[in-house]
């Protein structure tokens, strides 16, 4: 099937107001948080949008634009997302109770293995809808790492779903998950080549290419070659040793970003802080999984600012509420375990505003793109999230950082800005069908399981049989 072929949700009602397509407006008197440390925090301030850019962050900005009031919300960047396989979204919690062999198994041993009987619509709803489960749940920016490239006309479908979406995106291209043999079309990864041509043809667009690749000196030099950002899964420690040799050849470095990072060698650690390299965590799902340990100390004592990322919703939850908590958890966790086990510990407890910084301006840098996003610097394209603190849930507001990470959740998101255009308000996607979206997710999901001959498991699990 051609991506053109692809069925597209229709747009939803528009917002009620005029205002929401201003070109400029203002949010006003909100508690900010600008994660630039040169800007800093503001109790009571007013945040510019002229177009897709932020113009100006400050109380009492006197400017004539529409202005929405936001006292009692809190203001910040979008999150950023560094690490995500949007198109198993049909495929919503199906592996809750995996550890790693379930799911390595299950998605990919086999010709009939899950991830290989996907058409390119179920890879666009897949993405579609996952595009804009970020979107409503604040993650303005999303790094999409596929892994269902079966043939360009799945890559072309994963492309479509997401820019139809709104998010703002870095398309990872990837290999096809490994475990089946390939279409004779699969054209990975020379078909890099077309899809900036066709696809990517500015980096200031709101969807940008970037080059997925297994710890690989081919791929690695093709990334170099094309100036693509580029990300690899490092699972293991065999995995951390090959990246030494190939930085050790000049390739990888400062434009790339490793995901996981588990289980490494002490060297490995030196190696990617050396190179200038970033990292992206999956702290919730790589323990849960039990795919080694975390890297997470590591990082952190290699002033690697990591970035965090969410891996799979098949696996667990995409939002990043959860996954602040459960990165704040696991560091505090290991630290009292190791010191109750008598180690001597020297690692400081994190804080909630370190937690803050790698799901925004940290993640921003994952992603390539703090250049552009990850703070409230005036310049940078508006990606802003506002956030209603005054909820049974948030209020009152003693400790800003505290609240966002360790109190809120989904429900307080009530705006989300991408590039300047509003796409949630008043806790609403704006321009989405979501009931036809759902209705095509579900069937996608069906269609999957029937296909592949996979049992359903509504009220049993992943790991029986």
């Amino acid at each position: 099937m051609n991506h053109s072929d692809v069925s597209r949700p229709q747009a939803g009602p528009q917002a009620g107001e005029p205002a929401l397509r201003a070109d400029s407006y203002v949010l006003r008197n909100a508690l900010v948080m600008t994660m630039d440390d040169d800007l800093g925090d503001f109790e009571r301030a007013d945040v510019l949008v002229e177009g897709q850019t932020i113009a100006a962050v400050g109380p009492d900005l006197a400017v004539d634009a529409v202005s929405y009031d936001c006292q009692n919300r809190i203001v910040l960047p979008g999150f950023v997302n560094s690490h995500h396989h949007m198109f198993q979204t049909a495929l919503r919690g199906y592996w809750s109770d995996a550890l790693s062999e379930d799911y390595f198994r299950q998605s990919r041993r086999g010709e009939r293995a899950l991830f290989h009987i996907y058409t390119p619509e179920d890879v666009y709803w897949g993405e579609h809808a996952g595009a804009l489960e970020q979107l409503n749940a604040g993650t303005t920016t999303v790094v999409d790492t596929s892994q269902c490239t079966e043939t360009p006309e799945h890559t072309d479908a994963a492309i479509r779903g997401i820019h139809d979406s709104g998010v703002r995106a870095v398309y990872a291209y990837c290999a096809k998950a490994n475990g089946s043999t390939p279409h004779p079309s699969y054209a990975y990864p020379g078909d890099a080549v077309r899809l900036r041509e066709e696809f990517f043809t500015s980096e200031d667009q709101l969807v940008t290419l970037a080059l997925g690749s297994p710890v690989e000196e081919a791929t690695w030099r093709l990334a170099k070659d094309l100036d693509l950002p580029l990300y690899s899964h490092i699972n293991d420690r065999a995995a951390g040793l090959e990246l030494e040799r190939l930085t050790a050849k000049g390739l990888g470095g400062q434009r790339s970003t490793y995901i996981h990072c588990t289980g490494l060698a002490e060297s490995t650690w030196e190696a990617i802080a050396r190179n200038g390299a970033r990292v992206s965590l999956s702290t919730y799902v790589e323990q849960t999984l039990s795919t080694g340990a975390s890297g997470l100390q590591h990082s952190l004592r290699h002033g690697l600012e990591p970035s965090l990322s969410t891996d799979a919703v098949s696996l667990g939850p995409t939002d990043f509420f959860s996954t602040m908590r459960a990165t704040f958890a696991l560091q505090r966790s290991r630290i009292q375990e190791r010191a109750l086990a008598g180690e001597a510990v020297e690692d400081p407890a994190i804080d909630t505003r370190e937690i803050l910084r790698m799901a925004t301006i940290y993640g921003a840098r994952a992603a390539h793109l703090d250049h552009r996003i990850g703070s409230l610097t005036p310049g940078k394209q508006a990606d802003i999230i506002v956030l209603d603190a005054n909820t049974l849930n948030a209020s009152p507001v003693h400790h800003a950082t505290g609240a966002v990470v360790m109190l809120m959740d989904t429900s307080n998101v009530e705006m989300v800005i991408v590039g300047g255009r509003i796409r949630k308000a008043g806790g609403r996607l704006l321009d989405s069908d979501v009931e036809a979206v759902t209705a095509a997710l579900r069937q996608s999901g069906q269609r999957l399981l029937e296909r592949s001959g996979t049992p359903r498991i509504l009220f049993s699990s992943c790991r029986q049989g």
